[in-house]
């Protein structure tokens, strides 16, 4: 079973200088040192109730009635912060569909992250960085989710799970789900400059 999320101050440095607000899941393990964070900065921390109402931490795209998704979608529901999973329809352009579906209810704000599970992930990592506000990553392993998730704060993560153990995708997941949720400011106005710009940039 996946852990609770972890807190750590290096995460809520992060967080203090991006500027962005500080959103925590409630019951999240709170190391030492971020414990020592919170006594020393007096800044506002929203803790979320759960992943069943507004705000809730995770979303998947996955087709349920396959044996080897039915194992993950159970480690899922154990963790407790699954808000929403999204089934593609039968047919060409389902898994784009679902993956725009996703993508729109992280652009409401209506949960934080999400996973897709694809045979093959080009397809929704490419639909999904076409929405204003999302960031993508296609997760081969842990440490290449990490470095997503250090370098770019991905709030879609898309794992090929044909070529994944049960037990990596757990980790990959609780990857994205501990990390930051705001790109590194230089990174962060780039990324803003292009979308405003409809996707057109100098290059």
């Amino acid at each position: 079973m996946m852990s609770r999320p972890v807190v750590t101050a290096l995460m809520l440095n992060d967080l203090l200088r991006t500027g962005a607000e500080i959103v925590l899941q409630k019951g999240s393990l709170i190391t030492p040192a971020a414990r020592d964070w919170f006594k020393e900065h007096a800044v506002p921390v929203t803790w979320l109730e759960g992943a069943n109402g507004r705000g809730g931490r995770l979303a998947v795209v996955m087709d349920t009635k396959l044996p080897e998704m039915r194992a993950v979608r159970t480690m899922l529901d154990r963790t407790g912060g699954l808000a929403e999973v999204i089934e593609p329809a039968a047919g060409r352009g389902s898994l784009a569909s679902a993956t725009r579906r996703l993508c729109g209810m992280i652009a409401r704000r209506e949960v934080a992250r999400g996973v897709v599970f694809a045979q093959d992930g080009a397809v929704p990592v490419c639909v999904a960085n076409k929405h204003v506000g999302v960031r993508a990553a296609l997760g081969m392993n842990v440490p290449m989710v990490e470095e997503a998730c250090r370098e770019l704060a991905i709030n879609v993560l898309v794992i090929e799970y044909p070529s994944q153990t049960p037990y990596l995708m757990r980790q990959m997941i609780q990857r994205l789900t501990a990390g930051p949720s705001v790109p590194r400011p230089e990174l962060a106005a780039a990324i803003a400059s292009i979308e405003q710009a409809g996707g057109k940039a100098e290059w």
